[in-house]
């Protein structure tokens, strides 16, 4: 069984210990509106397209001439693309030499990706470092996702995910769990009603999905909270956020400074967000997200 993956970033360090080799899988069953992956989202393979850097009097736009679907139009001397018309036939992409125009997501197997990954073990074994699924939401692809783990067990290879909880816990339980050194675990609202409006889902599931790993991971599960200005980066909701993990018992966290940088993907993707904030976030914006889990009981 193949996967959709989209991206396989090596020499990370921020998604686990040591030196890592991130797996990023498509599909997500939320909607964030400052997600940083929205490339991932889609549960399809689909394209970008970067304006700035096609030059379509160099290739006589060529992708216009090669698309069946009508997915790249052509008016006054310009390129665009429409998204949704892409059926992702291939046809287009080599014939872009400026890469303005690339696929995201690729069908692989999983001893496609595991030949990907498996010649940076040195590194691992040096850092004390792993591989890391993620996404998207990497639990959409669950039996994808299992069979990879577990080729990277017999590998001697340690494995993490980064999830948001929105999975159904048994297969979840019998699939990944078994197979996994670590568990980052997504906290992004409490409150039902602003989970809904800001990301599109309840929160009711994720935190019950959170409170039953607790109960049966034999590994780390470590809550990571994104510091959205104005929407998860607010006094109540990060007070509520730190009360919950101290009444779970639960005493260490992560905290994620927003980075505005995700903004760019958007338009090559064919995507869109109400939510729009520029800057990065303050040195003084971040110490007062920390302040509010500097308590007893939890550090981040």
């Amino acid at each position: 069984m193949p996967g959709l993956v989209f991206d396989i970033k090596r020499d990370s360090s921020e998604d686990g210990p040591g030196i890592r080799t991130t797996v990023f899988l498509k599909g997500c069953p939320l909607k964030c509106q400052w997600c940083h992956n929205p490339e991932g989202i889609s549960r399809k393979p689909s394209l970008s397209f970067r304006a700035e850097k096609c030059a379509p009097g160099g290739c006589g736009a060529a992708c216009v001439k090669a698309c069946p679907e009508g997915a790249m139009q052509y008016a006054d001397g310009t390129v665009s693309a429409r998204h949704d018309h892409c059926s992702r036939c291939e046809k287009c992409f080599p014939l872009c030499e400026t890469k303005a125009l690339e696929p995201v997501g690729r069908w692989m197997t999983v001893e496609e990706v595991f030949q990907r990954v498996v010649i940076d073990r040195p590194f691992f074994q040096s850092s004390g470092g792993g591989v890391t699924l993620s996404g998207g939401e990497p639990t959409q692809q669950m039996r994808f996702a299992s069979k990879l783990l577990q080729r990277l067990k017999q590998a001697g290879i340690h494995t993490a995910i980064e999830t948001c909880g929105l999975f159904a816990f048994p297969a979840f339980a019998r699939e990944l769990l078994p197979y996994l050194d670590l568990i980052y675990f997504d906290f992004k609202l409490m409150d039902d009603a602003a989970s809904r409006h800001y990301t599109g889902a309840p929160s009711g599931p994720m935190l019950e999905n959170f409170e039953l790993l607790l109960r049966a991971a034999q590994i780390p599960v470590v809550p990571r909270i994104p510091l959205i200005p104005g929407i998860t980066a607010t006094p109540e909701n990060l007070a509520a956020i730190a009360a919950y993990l101290r009444n779970q018992g639960v005493s260490q966290c992560a905290l994620l400074p927003y980075n505005p940088l995700w903004q760019d993907k958007l338009e090559r993707v064919g995507a869109d967000s109400p939510y729009r904030n520029a800057a990065f976030m303050s040195e003084a914006e971040e110490l007062a997200c920390v302040s509010l889990f500097r308590k007893p009981g939890l550090s981040y």
